[in-house]
């Protein structure tokens, strides 16, 4: 086989490979979709499954100063939940909420005693200081 025809074969074998589609193909709509879709609503709507879910998380890393969390769970068309921060102050908020039909209510109530720093030495205030790492 001679060194242009090899050349020749590699040069087409390179342009038949890049001109095919590389992955997923992104194609638009087709016009008869198979199942309809209305044009208003949220897409959760659409699907027709209740919308059920359970998830939660707590951070706590004494050395950062950081203790946060939150819990929801989901059945149907209402939400309930909590979370909680420990703010600067050194106090904890606590939210509990519900979120349904009528909106998102929550009540919200805090745990300890706040306390701010005090004036620094040249009069002025410093506020809070942020650790470096």
């Amino acid at each position: 086989m001679s060194l242009s025809f090899q050349a020749l074969l590699l040069s087409t074998m390179l342009v038949a490979t890049w001109s095919k589609p590389q992955g997923p193909a992104y194609l638009p709509p087709s016009a008869s979709p198979s199942a309809p879709r209305p044009q208003h609503g949220h897409p959760d709507e659409w699907a027709g499954d209740p919308v059920n879910y359970e998830f939660s998380y707590e951070v706590q890393d004494a050395m950062a100063g950081l203790d946060f969390g939150h819990r929801e769970m989901r059945k149907d068309d209402e939400a309930t939940g909590s979370y909680h921060v420990l703010l600067p102050d050194g106090r904890t908020q606590f939210v509990d909420y519900v979120a349904d039909e009528g909106g998102y209510r929550p009540i919200i109530r805090y745990e300890g005693t706040a306390s701010y720093p005090g004036p620094s030495p040249s009069g002025g205030a410093e506020g809070y200081k942020y650790r470096k790492k």
